[in-house]
């Protein structure tokens, strides 16, 4: 199961719902409009073969251009596309052959380019990929920026394993990285880190980018409105 709240740009007040479910080996989504004050039609989409029926759903969804991004963990990597204006639902295979367990893992990212991309990490060793769509329409995946956790973030031997990514600010294009030595901000486009704790325990993190308030005036006229201030 998944999901994702969407709000309009701008000084429109509106916003859309978006839930994903599986039965088996169909993805199945609806979405909610606050405009119309209703739920639409159901949309599904048949799974590969390939995809385990153990597989989900993995991480916080991206939003590129007017479509939503999935990861769906499994034998090989597949990204589930959902196209908010035409409503439909896309299963796009990814670059490599990932199974997110063990020292592996990987996520959906908008790429330096604004497109679609994923990170794979194996070990402390960290892959960029993006996807780059030709003049005739064809899809294909390109690699590209690596570098080693353990090397950027100066980690000894011991400090090295394990590196676990617990987050992805998407907006800012930045990840949470685990390490035995503390917990670590890394922005991907120019590789500058933060180190934001010195422990060492798990937990998951959820950046907050944005932050939406009802009652705040927008523009000199005083009116009473809503804006979305970002980097909160």
């Amino acid at each position: 199961m998944g999901g994702a709240v969407l709000r309009a740009g701008g000084a429109i007040h509106h916003f859309q719902v978006v839930l994903l479910g599986r039965e088996k080996q169909v993805i199945t989504a609806c979405v909610y409009s606050s405009e119309a004050g209703v739920w639409g039609i159901l949309i599904s989409t048949p799974l590969p073969n390939e995809v385990p029926v153990e597989s989900d759903f993995r991480g916080v969804p991206v939003l590129i251009g007017d479509s939503l991004h999935y990861l769906i963990t499994g034998v090989c990597s597949r990204i589930l596309e959902f196209d908010l204006n035409r409503r439909i639902l896309t299963v796009i295979a990814g670059p490599v052959d990932i199974l997110d367990v063990g020292s592996c893992q990987s996520t959906v990212m908008r790429a330096e380019d604004g497109g679609l991309g994923i990170l794979f990490k194996s070990d402390c060793n960290v892959q960029l990929w993006r996807r780059k769509i030709d003049c005739d329409g064809e899809a294909s995946w390109v690699l590209g920026r690596t570098f080693e956790l353990d090397t950027l973030l100066s980690l000894n031997s011991e400090e090295k394993e394990p590196t676990v990514m617990l987050g992805l600010a998407e907006y800012n294009n930045a990840v949470v990285v685990q390490t035995v030595a503390g917990h670590f901000m890394v922005q991907l486009v120019s590789l500058q880190f933060k180190k934001m704790s010195e422990t060492s325990s798990w937990h998951f993190h959820q950046p907050f980018e944005s932050v939406y308030t009802g009652e705040t005036s927008i523009g000199g006229g005083g009116h009473n409105g809503a804006e979305l201030l970002h980097n909160a």
